[in-house]
């Protein structure tokens, strides 16, 4: 029998999934206008947030559970953030901050994230049992959770300038925000993910006594070297004007320094070391 937590985590992947293929449908059958359409539609919105309900359903108990005190394993963690991840797309496409197509990558990819706890649970890495850890960690997904969202938008701009340079026009384009907003969207997420990195590191210091016992080395390295790749693409832009290609590509480059700083070390520090590392 279906436990209530696989069953809300099988309704949040699902409801994701048809929030995406919604806004699919929608870019498909635009055909003109400038998309603002397909970023109104509620429907995809609604479907979204309910599965945005169910996911937090499922994560609540091992989240909230005062009898087993906050201790966020690997699978656990890309599942917050996941949530995260849709969570503030749902409040951007409100606000019409993001094109619909980051919109439907943002769905459809981290549609998996309710089922990894219920498929694969690691042993927990350590008891976040202070205020000031659970406000580093909120702010460190959090930032993680917008720069995601950035790449989602850096590849739709990235595909849809192509097409108009190339001369490879589709239907679908006509459901696309101008390239100037796209890329004005692009450093907006990239402006605020870089705030809360700063913060994320800044926080992160008062949890370190020894980095090498900690296992933080790898993590802290990777992680300043995201912050510096971030911070050099938003001086770029402002000192030399860098747009385009140049920018998608320094917002790809800095996401891949994050994303193995944070959960590629913790799977090979937990998985294949079995150790565990402090936050930082």
């Amino acid at each position: 029998m279906i436990s209530t937590t696989s069953f809300f985590a099988l309704v949040a992947t699902l409801a994701y999934l048809l929030a995406a293929i919604r806004i699919a449908q929608r870019i498909a059958t635009v055909s003109g206008g400038d998309g603002s359409a397909a970023e109104r539609d509620r429907l995809a919105r609604r479907i979204a947030l309910g599965g945005i309900v169910s996911h937090t359903i499922a994560l609540w108990p091992s989240l909230f559970d005062q009898a087993d005190p906050f201790a966020p394993d690997l699978a656990m963690t890309l599942s917050l953030a996941g949530l995260i991840t849709v969570a503030i797309f749902a409040v951007a496409a409100e606000l019409e901050w993001m094109d619909q197509g980051a919109g439907m990558l943002a769905l459809s990819l981290t549609s998996f994230a309710p089922l990894v706890p219920v498929i694969w649970t690691s042993p927990p890495a350590v008891t976040l049992s202070e205020a000031t850890i659970h406000l580093h960690a909120t702010i460190s997904l959090a930032g993680y959770a917008i720069l995601t969202l950035a790449v989602f938008q850096a590849l739709v701009f990235s595909w849809q300038e192509f097409r108009i340079r190339n001369h490879r026009p589709t239907p679908a384009l006509a459901s696309f925000a101008s390239l100037e907003t796209q890329e004005r969207w692009l450093f907006q997420w990239v402006g605020l993910g870089f705030f809360l990195l700063s913060l994320s590191l800044i926080s992160g210091l008062m949890f370190i006594d020894d980095i090498l016992a900690q296992h933080l080395v790898h993590k802290t390295a990777l992680s300043c070297l995201a912050w510096a790749i971030f911070g050099t693409l938003l001086w770029g832009r402002r000192r030399y004007g860098w747009r385009g290609q140049q920018a998608v590509r320094w917002c790809l480059f800095g996401f891949a320094a994050l994303a193995v700083a944070y959960f590629g070390s913790r799977l090979i520090l937990e998985v294949l070391l079995d150790r565990r590392w402090y936050p930082a």
